[in-house]
């Protein structure tokens, strides 16, 4: 079987990938990041942290905004 090769300029790849399908996107992902799958456990366990601290807390995560959040993360990780 013959191979062929297409030159594409990397913008437009970054183009296309960006117009697949949420799904096509994270095919491409798991090809490109090998240890997505450990990638996306951590972030789900840093999430479930950082809701059960600030329930302990009696602080709602979700009205926070990015500035607030990185407040209370940077105060977190100060306390000790």
């Amino acid at each position: 079987m013959d191979m062929i090769t297409l030159e594409i300029p990397e913008t437009q790849l970054v183009d296309l990938l960006r117009k697949l399908s949420p799904a096509a996107k994270q095919s491409a992902l798991k090809v490109l990041i090998p240890e997505l799958d450990e990638l996306e456990q951590l972030v789900h366990y840093g999430d479930k942290r950082i809701r059960a601290i600030c329930a302990r807390h009696g602080i709602a995560w979700d009205s926070l905004n990015e500035q607030e959040r990185q407040k209370l993360i940077d105060e977190i990780l100060h306390e000790a």
